[in-house]
Parts: C-alpha cells; sequence; structure tokens
C-alpha cells in the first residue's frame, strides 16, 4: 500500500478516541518485538508546553550530535509530523512501510479475539517501531492524553518530564487538580528521574513530590531563576541560563510569551540531567538547539505586513498565556481576532478573557465535528464586541479579516489547534 491508501485504511478501519488502559498497546508492542525496550526515552507529560518542551529537548539533542526521535500527537497537517528524526519528518513511503506492518499485528489482535489497539495507540507502536529500526539515540515522546494510562505510558523511560498542570480534559482525567496531576505522575516509573515545571497550583507540586517519594524517584524542579530575560520582541526572546556548570549568555529563543521561558527552564534542567547522568551535552549544541526550536501555532507570528498571529491556546492556562502575551508583545495595536473553538471545551472563558480586547472579531469553525458552529461564537462574541461577523471557512475568515485591516492593527487568529492548523497552513503556503 502507499501512503494515500494507508492513511484511508487507517481512518476507516482503526479504532478512532481514547481508551484508557495499556493492555492493548503492550500487547501490540510485543507482537512488533518490544521496540520500545531498546530506546532511551525522554518521555513528557502535562496540560500545558507539553509540545513546546519536547521540541526543545529534540532540537538541543539533536544539535549536539545525538540521533534524536521525536513523537508527537496530535499532527497539525499531514500524518507524517507525528514522527520526526532530527527534525526531519518520517517519509510517506517509511510512514506507509512502518503502518503496514503495525496494521498487520492489529488485524492479528483481532483474529486472536483480542481487542484491537485505537489509532492513537497504533501510532505510539508505529513510532516506537520506527525509532528502534532507525537506531536513534533519543526517543523524546510527548503524551497523548493524561500520562498513567496513555499508550506511550508503555515506554521504560530515561527521564520524566511534567510541564505545567492545569485544568483540562477534566471529563477523563478528573475534575481537580490532584487528580490531573496523579494522572500526569503516572509517567514516573520507580528509581527513575524526573524533571517538573514550576507548577502554578501547588497542589500539583505536592502531588508529585508524593509519587515520587513512593515510586523512589528522584525529582529536580525548574528554577526560573536559572533564566534570565535579556530582551524581547516578535522575533523571539534572548536569555542568560545558569545552572550548575552551565554559564550561557545571550542565547536566542525564536518562540515568544512568558510561558516559553519557563518551558524553557525545564527542557534546560532536564538536559542538565541528562548531562550528570553521563550523556554529555555541550553549551554549543544547547545554544543552537534552542535557537533554531520550531513549534507552529503557538504565538506563531506568519506575516509582518499585514500582521498575523496564529495561537491553538483552547484552555484555561493556555487562553491566560495569549492573552498576556497580546497585552505585552502587541498593547498598542488594535486587535482583529478570528477565533474557532470546539463546543466541548471552555469557549466561554476564551470569549470574557480574550474578547473585550477586540476590535473586530471574526468567528470561524474548526474542521471537527465537535466544532462551535461560527455563527454560535458570533452570537457569543456580541456583547464583548459590537464588530462580529460569522464566517465558517477559516481560509474565507482570515481574507475577511485583512480586509477589515488597518495601519494600527494585528490579526490574532485562535482557539482550537484545528483551526489554527489549517489557518497556519493556509498563510504559510501563501507566503
Amino acid at each position: 500500500m502507499n501512503y494515500n491508501e494507508v492513511v484511508d485504511l487507517i481512518d476507516t478501519t482503526v479504532k478512532f478516541g481514547c481508551k484508557p488502559g495499556l493492555e492493548r498497546t503492550e500487547k501490540l508492542l510485543e507482537l512488533l518485538g518490544n521496540p520500545h525496550k531498546k530506546l532511551r526515552v525522554i518521555h513528557v507529560a502535562g496540560t500545558n508546553g507539553k509540545g513546546s518542551t519536547a521540541a526543545m529537548l529534540a532540537s538541543i539533542l539533536s544539535s549536539a550530535g545525538y540521533r534524536t526521535g521525536m513523537y508527537i500527537s496530535p499532527h497539525l497537517f499531514r500524518n507524517t509530523e507525528r514522527m520526526t528524526i532530527d527534525g526531519i519528518e518520517i517519509t510517506e513511503e517509511d510512514f506507509a512501510e512502518y503502518a503496514t506492518q503495525v496494521l498487520s499485528m492489529v488485524r492479528l489482535m483481532g483474529e486472536k479475539g483480542l481487542e484491537e489497539p485505537t489509532q492513537f495507540e497504533m501510532y505510539t507502536a508505529m513510532a516506537f517501531l520506527y525509532f528502534e529500526r532507525k537506531k536513534v539515540d533519543f526517543a523524546v515522546v510527548e503524551v497523548g492524553l493524561g500520562g498513567r494510562f496513555d499508550a506511550t505510558n508503555a515506554a521504560e523511560p530515561l527521564l520524566s518530564v511534567i510541564t505545567s498542570i492545569g485544568y483540562d480534559h477534566k471529563d477523563v482525567l478528573g475534575d481537580t487538580i490532584e487528580k490531573i496531576a496523579y494522572e500526569k505522575a503516572g509517567i514516573i516509573k520507580e528509581g527513575s528521574m524526573a524533571v517538573m515545571y514550576p507548577q502554578p497550583y501547588p497542589e500539583a507540586s505536592a502531588v508529585i513530590e508524593t509519587v515520587c517519594r513512593e515510586k523512589g524517584a528522584i525529582l529536580a524542579e525548574a528554577d526560573i531563576d536559572s533564566l534570565i530575560l535579556k530582551d524581547y520582541g516578535l522575533s523571539g526572546q534572548t536569555v542568560d541560563f545558569k545552572y550548575r556548570d552551565y554559564d550561557i549568555r545571550g542565547m536566542k529563543l525564536p518562540l515568544i510569551g512568558d510561558h516559553q521561558l519557563y518551558n524553557a527552564a525545564v527542557a534546560l534542567t532536564a538536559i542538565a540531567e541528562l548531562d550528570k547522568m553521563g550523556h554529555r551535552i555541550e553549551e554549543a549544541g544547547i545554544r543552537k538547539g534552542i535557537g533554531s526550536v520550531k513549534w507552529p501555532c503557538r504565538l506563531s507570528i506568519v506575516s509582518i505586513e499585514p500582521l498575523i498571529l496564529v495561537d491553538g491556546a483552547h484552555n484555561e492556562d493556555g487562553i491566560n498565556s495569549l492573552r498576556n502575551a497580546l497585552l505585552k508583545y502587541f498593547g498598542n495595536r488594535k486587535i482583529i481576532f478570528v477565533i474557532g473553538m470546539l463546543r466541548d471545551k471552555d469557549y466561554a472563558y476564551a470569549i470574557r478573557k480574550l474578547m473585550p480586547m477586540a476590535y473586530h472579531v471574526v468567528a470561524a469553525e474548526p474542521f471537527s465535528e465537535r466544532a462551535l458552529s461560527a455563527s454560535a461564537m458570533a452570537e457569543a462574541v456580541k456583547p464583548y464586541c459590537s464588530s462580529v461577523i460569522s464566517e465558517p471557512d477559516i481560509k474565507k475568515a482570515i481574507e475577511k479579516a485583512k480586509k477589515l485591516y488597518e495601519k494600527d492593527c494585528m490579526i490574532c487568529i485562535c482557539g482550537s489547534l484545528y483551526l489554527a492548523g489549517r489557518a497556519y497552513e493556509y498563510l504559510t503556503e501563501k507566503n
């Protein structure tokens, strides 16, 4: 089968959705020869920032000379984004080859009367197999949802990293910070090493610390003071990093937003711990890796004239980070929002926090069965802004926003990652 055929087969025959439990993934991996047990895995969980942190870690390790795989989810534009080695996506040919191998084992499980894996579980097994066959030195693996019962938790990580924990997926992970933190902390293994983001909720820190004590794991909390902001602008931020043997001055981080400083502190602390374990990472690799990191649709400036920002914030902490960045970087600009969210997300919170800043609003729709309709979004926004247009199609919505653009304006495209991804692809292709 070629790439298009195998993707169509996956989309039409493999179960979609989230089903807690590791039994299906572990059986599938066993049938594939347990590739995950032959990898040095750095496992990254969290509510916000786990993708950015994983991208920083992978970029640094690649720049330091280590062959580094990275597995992320979901993809924004195409399935091949989920698996990269040294920043290069798996080819369509390799994707088809490895997917075919994994699908044959999925079918075998069905023939044996075993419960078949979900799409995400299949992709996870495929990533482990791909990285093992390509003999990566490290595999940076991002959790899909939660941690304890996530398919990626079949891994036996060299290092576990937990980023910022907040309220999201409460229907699956629990309705309190303690419950959510417990699920995230499920990636910490007996006698292992873990690095933690300086949590905004003390209750989350307490849970993670307790889990580490119970499992005899060593915990290092990233110190935000180890990263000193020297300058910032639309092209990124300049920082100094001082921690243990490292004293790196004037390092360029091409991601904007104060939260990315925290994520960088976590990634750099994890790198320092790996170095302490004997995996030497020189300053040049850190400087190059941080300076070349890419993570689209997270406060991404895709155009200067007109000035357009794309961000996929869809939960409370992410929306707060977006609001803070808009005030810090674009406080003198009139903001034209293009916004679209899923109806099962807290769009009311996004509206309350962001729409009082709006000059104009174009309400759009993410490409998803769970999308809040553009008309419903427009109605919800009207109490906060008198100039609201409803346009479901994201490409048409962007063009309508451009027609509203004036010299002292900016366009902020935000909401669901489904919306942000399509907007980013459309705008970068045009540019």
